[in-house]
């Protein structure tokens, strides 16, 4: 490996959340104050709507992701992803990666958990006969790799151009 570069997990460098969606009985906790994201409104992409929204009082209950969060499919499809642009909610299907600029570049880690490497070690993490299912703990095992913020700033650079 590169000099400057780790090998580390992303529970050891991030701070994780798993979503949660709150009770569909009470509509008054839905509303379009804030989108709430599902997993098929995962695309690989930037994500600023979603099909449903939370009002101020659901968004009070929900779990938050600040901007530039990496939401990450958990259950079912998995490693489909999106970078909110927007502060969401999201569901229990979906962990986030909350941002650390110190760490790295929100769009560092958008591309990384694209990769093959990342979604091969979600594949192989998984539990479940019928649905797969990465849990948290399991989630934040998955090994990324973070070069100093320099180089990640030129590999985004590099990558955002073919892109």
């Amino acid at each position: 490996m590169k000099a400057g570069w780790i090998k580390t997990t992303v529970g050891a460098t991030f701070s994780t959340v798993t979503g949660g969606t709150p009770p569909k009985s009470n509509v008054a906790l839905y509303g379009d104050f804030l989108p709430l994201v599902k997993p098929p409104e995962l695309c690989d992409a930037e994500i600023d709507v979603a099909e449903d929204g939370l009002s101020e009082e659901g968004a009070r209950v929900a779990r938050i992701a600040p901007p530039n969060s990496i939401l990450v499919s958990c259950i079912g499809n998995l490693g489909k992803i999106g970078l909110n642009i927007v502060p969401v909610a999201f569901n229990q299907q979906i962990n986030a990666i909350l941002p650390d600029s110190d760490k790295a570049l929100p769009w560092f880690i958008f591309y990384q958990t694209l990769s093959c490497s990342f979604k091969d070690q979600l594949e192989s993490l998984a539990s479940g006969t019928t649905v797969p299912i990465v849990n948290k703990s399991k989630f934040n095992s998955v090994e990324i790799v973070l070069p100093p913020l320099p180089e990640q700033h030129r590999i985004v650079a590099i990558l955002d151009e073919a892109f």
